[in-house]
């Protein structure tokens, strides 16, 4: 189905990220599918919004808004736009594709890596939370960026059960 939206839209059918914010935080749950050899090509763990009133507080799951100075992740499908070097290193800006995450690149949400964040499951504790971005550790977003560099309009889904 997502295969589908990325052919209809222009969108690259490669490859997708995916982020099951279902999980608990301490799990891996963002996972690079590669469509063609249909499996994971890398998985982590990757931080979620703490929100705004709860930003020192690491929360293992994840409620959701698409407001700014919520400091809480959205769902939906985003675009991942262009790469740059940012505070937190390499960066990638997101365009929302969808009402439910159309607010990402007004409230600067972006996927980066940050020190903090964990490499590996950590389970049954959680990793720490952002202002509403998908944080991976640094190890890990270097390792998504070799991927990411390499290809174009790539959907980032954002989802829950």
């Amino acid at each position: 189905m997502l295969r589908a939206f990325c052919r209809a839209k222009g969108y690259n059918s490669r490859i997708a990220v995916l982020i099951d914010m279902s999980r608990h935080s301490g799990r891996n749950r963002l996972v690079v599918w590669d469509f063609e050899r249909e499996k994971v090509i890398m998985c982590s763990p990757v931080s979620h919004g703490s929100g705004s009133q709860l930003s020192h507080v690491r929360s293992a799951y994840a409620n959701f808004s698409n407001e700014d100075g919520s400091h809480l992740s959205s769902l939906g499908r985003a675009l991942i736009a262009e790469r740059y070097e940012g505070r937190y290193g390499v960066a990638y800006r997101l365009d929302g594709l969808e009402e439910s995450n159309s607010n990402l690149r007004p409230r600067c949400v972006v996927l980066h890596g940050w020190e903090h964040t964990t490499s590996f499951p950590i389970w049954p504790m959680p990793t720490v939370g952002s202002f509403g971005c998908p944080v991976l550790s640094r190890r890990r977003m270097a390792q998504l960026d070799e991927i990411l560099k390499n290809e174009s309009r790539v959907v980032l889904l954002s989802f829950s059960d």
